[in-house]
């Protein structure tokens, strides 16, 4: 059993109510509209200790979308074995890591102009995609399973071709806005598609 130091709880639960605090201001006056020093106030922490945390306010919104990702990952193993087929598994999927930011748009564009515009991962992104990928990992060998999934396409391809088109979707969905409608038809017609060509991908990494 894992102890947790009073010091190391203290730092965590500063860290989740200035988390908390943020979201709540930038979903009302946009990321834009905010200030380090308008978090500060409604977190009631010194505006050094947003820094001790956060690098920028741009780092709050990643940190809120990965706990929101992680979230939704946790749900795969049960998708995985519970969809009917494997194109709805994957759609459902798919989908669920879009569907928990419903109400975050404007935080998923701000995260997604961040990253394309960044020269590597930061440390938690980083961290995270190595979560993801073990997470897309247990979800396809789960999916390879199934006695209605021919084939035995090498995992990592499988992940890699996930995550680059969800990454596309994702640009999508923030782009387009409520309802979403466009993005959710594309995720059903690229995910179907993947799922056809499960059986057909190469052995290994191209």
């Amino acid at each position: 059993m894992t102890t947790v130091s009073l010091r190391e709880r203290k730092y965590l639960q500063a860290r989740a109510r200035i988390e908390r605090e943020a979201v709540a201001l930038f979903t009302i006056h946009g990321i834009d509209g905010v200030t380090v020093d308008q978090i500060a106030a409604a977190a009631e922490v010194g505006k050094g200790t947003i820094y001790n945390h956060f690098a920028a306010k741009e780092d709050i919104v990643a940190a809120f979308l990965i706990r929101l990702d992680r979230q939704a990952l946790s749900e795969f193993p049960g998708i995985a074995v519970s969809a009917a087929t494997p194109a709805e598994a994957l759609i459902e999927a798919a989908w669920s890591l879009l569907a928990a930011k419903a109400d975050h748009q404007g935080f998923v564009r701000a995260f997604l102009s961040r990253l394309f515009i960044a020269d590597g991962l930061t440390a938690n992104l980083a961290e995270f995609q190595q979560t993801m990928d073990a997470a897309l990992g247990t979800f396809f060998r789960t999916l390879q399973a199934r006695d209605d999934c021919d084939g035995d396409a090498d995992v990592e391809t499988l992940i890699l071709t996930f995550k680059t088109l969800h990454l596309g979707l994702s640009a999508l969905w923030a782009m387009e806005g409520p309802p979403f409608s466009t993005a959710r038809r594309m995720t059903e017609v690229e995910m179907t598609l993947f799922a056809k060509g499960l059986a057909s991908c190469p052995s290994s990494p191209i």
